[in-house]
C-alpha cells in the first residue's frame, strides 16, 4: 500500500487529520502465574519523585529544570507476571534514552515504577498515590483492560495523563474526557479490539466456514467487550456465550457450557495463567471443537508446554515493528514481552508531547500527544528523541514511528494497525495470515 493510499484510508476509517493519527498495538493479557500477587514487586528506576515538585495535581507545570516525574504501572507480579517486567524494562529504557538527549524542555525524565499486583484496587491506590505525593504528570500503563477501566477515571479527575500499553477494551474508547475542560486525559498505543474482533470472525467465516460457535471470556472488561464483538462478526450461529472466574481452578462445568450443542468452533478470550487449566481440562475431558484465541494466550511458554494440546489452534495478533534497534537495545528478543514496545511507544510520545508543549503538565500531554503521533513533520524513530526534540525547537512536525509500528493516534487517542492470523505448529505459533489495514475499511 502507498503511502498516499495509506493516509486516504486512514482518513475514511476516521483516524486522519492534519495532526496525523493511527499506531500499531497490542491487548491485555495473563501470565502462566494465576495468582494475583503481593507486594509492591516493581523496582523503581527511581524510587521517588523529586520533593520540591509541584504535587497538587498532575496539571501543574513544573519549572526551574527540575526532573519531570512519570509513573509506570506494570504486572510485576500477580496475574500478567509473565509480561509485566518487560513493559516496565522497556519504559525505562526509553526514558534512558530520552534523558541521553538531553529531555524534554531540558529536564530529565524520572520514571516512577509500580506494580499493579493484577488487582484493580491496589492499583488505583499506587496511582492515586503517585499523583498526589509524587507528583507524575503522566503514567505508562496499565497492561489489562479490567485495571485500565479503574485508572481512567482517576486520570481524568486528576488531570494526569494516562497512555496504556495493552488495554484494547472497547469501552475504553471514549475514557477519560474531563467534562470541566473537554480534554481527554486516557489514551492507548494498543489497538482497539474492535480490529481483533473483525479478524476472529474472518476466521470463523472464511478460513473454518463455521456454521456454529461458542464464545469462552474471561469475566472482565476485556474479556467480554472482545467476546461480545467477535460474536457480532460471526455469520453463523453463536450457540453460548460463556465467562470463566479467574477465582478457581476447576472448569469442567464452564466447559460444558460452552461445548452445550456441539460447536464448530469455539472463540477464547483466556489468560494464559488460567487458560493453562482450562486446556488441559478440555484436552482431558475430550469436548473436541476449533480453538480461535484471541491475543491474550499468546505466551511462548503456554503454547510449547502444551505443543500437543494447542496443535492447529489459530490465534490472533496486532502486528508489530519487530525494530532490531529496539530489540537489541532491551537486550535481545527473550527480554521482549508482548507488548513492551508499545510502553515503550507510550513514554516516547509522552516525552515528545511535552517538549512541544513547552509545559510538563498532564494537560499539556493531553493536548499534544496526537500530533506527535502521526503526521508529514520530521520521522522520529527508534532511540531518536533528539531528532525530534531538535524538529519542535524549530517549530517543525513530528511523526513517531515506533518500536511497535507506525504510532498514529486518531481522535480517541488510539490507533488503528495491521493484524496477523498464527497458527500453532510443533508448540510455536507461526503466521499464515496478513490481515492489512485494507481489510478494516469500512468495517469500524
Amino acid at each position: 500500500m502507498s503511502e498516499q493510499t495509506r493516509r486516504d484510508l486512514l482518513k475514511r476509517l476516521g483516524v486522519g487529520s492534519t495532526a496525523g493519527v493511527v499506531s500499531l498495538a497490542g491487548c491485555s493479557q495473563q501470565s502462566d502465574d494465576g495468582g494475583d500477587g503481593g507486594g509492591d514487586g516493581g523496582t523503581t528506576a527511581t524510587e521517588t519523585g523529586d520533593e520540591s515538585m509541584n504535587t497538587e495535581s498532575g496539571d501543574g507545570e513544573s519549572g526551574g529544570g527540575e526532573p519531570i516525574t512519570i509513573g509506570t504501572l506494570f504486572p510485576v507480579t500477580g496475574t500478567n507476571s509473565a509480561y509485566g517486567g518487560g513493559h516496565q524494562k522497556a519504559a525505562n529504557l526509553a526514558a534512558e534514552e530520552i534523558n541521553g538527549a538531553g529531555g524534554p524542555l531540558d529536564r530529565e525524565i524520572e520514571t516512577l515504577n509500580r506494580d499493579t499486583e493484577g488487582n484493580p484496587s491496589r492499583a488505583a491506590q499506587k496511582f492515586r498515590t503517585m499523583i498526589n505525593e509524587e507528583g507524575i504528570v503522566g503514567l505508562v500503563g496499565p497492561y489489562s483492560s479490567g485495571i485500565g477501566t479503574t485508572l481512567a477515571p482517576v486520570a481524568r479527575d486528576n488531570r494526569v495523563m494516562e497512555v496504556s500499553n495493552g488495554n484494547t477494551s472497547p469501552a475504553l474508547a471514549t475514557a477519560g474526557v474531563n467534562e470541566d475542560n473537554g480534554v481527554k486525559y486516557y489514551g492507548r498505543t494498543s489497538p482497539n479490539d474492535v480490529q481483533q474482533a473483525l479478524v476472529m470472525g474472518r476466521i470463523l467465516n472464511q478460513r473454518l466456514e463455521a456454521e456454529t460457535a461458542s464464545f469462552l471470556y474471561v469475566d472482565n472488561p476485556y474479556g467480554q467487550g472482545l467476546a461480545e464483538q467477535a460474536s457480532e462478526n460471526f455469520e453463523g450461529e453463536t450457540l453460548n456465550m460463556v465467562g470463566y472466574s479467574q477465582q478457581t481452578n476447576d472448569y469442567t462445568s464452564t466447559l460444558d457450557s460452552v461445548f452445550d450443542g456441539d460447536p464448530e468452533a469455539v472463540g477464547a478470550v483466556m489468560y494464559p495463567g488460567n487458560g493453562r487449566t482450562i486446556l488441559n481440562q478440555w484436552s482431558q475431558g475430550g469436548y473436541g471443537g476449533q480453538w480461535v484465541g484471541a491475543e491474550a494466550i499468546l505466551s511462548p511458554q503456554l503454547l510449547s508446554d502444551l505443543s500437543d494440546i494447542v496443535e492447529g489452534m489459530l490465534i490472533t495478533s496486532p502486528q508489530t515493528a519487530n525494530s532490531e534497534t529496539f530489540i537489541s537495545n532491551m537486550g535481545g528478543e527473550s527480554a521482549v514481552t508482548q507488548f513492551a514496545p508499545h510502553a515503550y511507544d507510550a513514554t516516547y510520545l509522552e516525552a515528545l508531547a511535552i517538549q512541544q508543549a513547552g509545559e510538563a503538565s498532564g494537560t499539556a500531554i493531553a493536548e499534544n500527544i496526537r500530533s506527535v503521533s502521526g503526521g508529514e513533520g520530521t520521522t522520529v524513530g527508534v532511540g531518536e528523541f533528539q531528532a525530534g526534540k531538535e524538529a519542535l525547537a524549530n517549530d517543525e512536525s513530528v511523526n513517531y514511528e515506533g518500536a511497535s509500528g507506525s504510532v498514529d493516534l486518531n481522535e480517541n487517542l488510539e490507533p488503528v494497525v495491521p493484524y496477523r492470523i498464527l497458527e500453532v505448529t510443533g508448540g510455536e505459533a507461526e503466521v499464515i495470515e496478513e490481515v492489512p489495514l485494507s481489510y478494516f475499511e469500512g468495517k469500524m
